[in-house]
């Protein structure tokens, strides 16, 4: 079956999301599906997608307003004439759910509305927590309402969308996958390229500058070893939200707090993301929550063991005591210790890492998600005939 398929993306900054969606795009132009991605502002994103060769319809007028939006998105959908109308990120959803009527509609929901309580405005303004948590569990619901069908991306949001009332004969669960990397770049020539002096053990971060990814609990679990393992450094590296530099300031006076100025490297987002991820002895995502995390499973892919929060779906990505350690999250002395057991025990190190490198490069393939993605259109597109 031949399928035309638009993906419709609103944000125009290149996250997981972003990226989980040209990833499957590209993955289903090899497959032969004719694809095409709609944002709905230029950036980032779609810049990328035309690096790698993905069509893109891009609408440019300015001011966006939401009717504005939904006409150009109807105009295209008309124009291109998709038999498949796939969503990503909630205000794309939002849209469909006003627009999309005559075509089959899917949203994939790519984390859980649990992790706007800690979005960036929250730190200077942490009342609104409330109001973000309830917008955002009465969005999922309300504007998956007509969708087809709902794509989780762990068992987690799965459990979460249930939470608010999506059907589970509606939701389908699809954890992400990456694409196999061509040339993996040497640890050697990696921390070569980074200076790393002989006997360091460094440990990594990757993620948008956010409350949500735990960074500053990092950092303090750090603060808890640092005396102890002098060969210790860690590293944190993600671009900042909306150009808000708060979050990155913020980690960056709490490490000059802890003294640790000179073993805490706080970075700017990498051109050099596979040296960066290469360079590392272990990985940690100590995230408040997380749907899934995409550079935990690239960091598997060069054979990093991890420590990983309890709280998403981290877990179904590198499991406990096979290929992570996972700590409670938000438990600051707990991600120390978990951190500890890996430095301390480098055959530990080893064997988690050599079953990282196995997973990721097996069923967190790119290839399974994208059948199963494609298994999942042909359901909906035979539903409708």
């Amino acid at each position: 079956m031949s399928l035309r398929i638009l993906h419709v993306l609103a944000s125009p900054h290149l996250g997981g999301a972003e990226t989980m969606c040209l990833n499957l795009a590209k993955a289903h132009l090899a497959m032969e599906l004719d694809i095409a991605v709609y944002f709905f502002a230029e950036g980032a994103a779609s810049e990328a997608a035309i690096a790698q060769g993905i069509p893109i319809l891009c609408e440019v007028a300015k001011p966006q307003t939401r009717g504005l939006m939904a006409r150009n998105l109807s105009a295209a959908v008309q124009d291109f004439k998709p038999d498949i109308v796939h969503s990503h990120v909630p205000i794309s959803n939002l849209i469909c759910s006003r627009t999309i009527r005559n075509v089959p509609w899917v949203a994939t929901i790519h984390g859980s509305w649990k992790q706007f309580a800690y979005a960036p405005q929250t730190v200077q303004k942490p009342y609104l927590k409330p109001y973000l948590l309830l917008r955002h569990a009465v969005g999922d619901f309300w504007t998956t309402r007509r969708a087809a069908r709902v794509i989780a991306i762990s068992d987690y949001v799965k459990k979460e969308l249930r939470k608010i009332g999506v059907p589970a004969e509606k939701i389908i669960r699809i954890h992400n996958g990456v694409p196999r990397l061509p040339t993996p770049v040497l640890r050697e020539t990696a921390r070569k390229h980074f200076a790393v002096t002989e006997g360091q053990l460094i440990i990594g971060s990757l993620g948008h500058m956010a409350p949500v990814k735990g960074f500053d609990l990092l950092i303090r679990a750090f603060a808890e070893l640092a005396p102890q393992y002098p060969q210790l450094m860690l590293w944190i590296a993600g671009g900042d939200v909306m150009g808000d530099m708060s979050v990155r300031h913020s980690l960056q006076e709490l490490a000059n707090r802890h003294a640790l100025g000179s073993r805490i490297r706080i970075m700017d987002a990498l051109d050099q993301r596979d040296e960066f991820l290469a360079a590392l002895d272990l990985f940690v995502v100590a995230s408040r929550t997380e749907g899934f995390s995409l550079v935990l499973a690239e960091a598997m892919q060069y054979g990093k063991p991890s420590v990983v929060t309890s709280a998403g779906g981290c877990s179904e990505v590198a499991r406990s005591e096979q290929e992570a350690l996972v700590f409670e999250s938000g438990n600051v002395h707990n991600l120390a210790k978990n951190i500890e057991r890996l430095v301390t025990n480098s055959d530990l190190r080893a064997t988690l890492g050599s079953a990282s490198f196995e997973r990721a490069n097996s069923y967190l393939s790119l290839q399974r998600c994208a059948e199963e993605y494609l298994a999942a259109y042909e359901s909906v597109s035979r539903s409708r005939a």
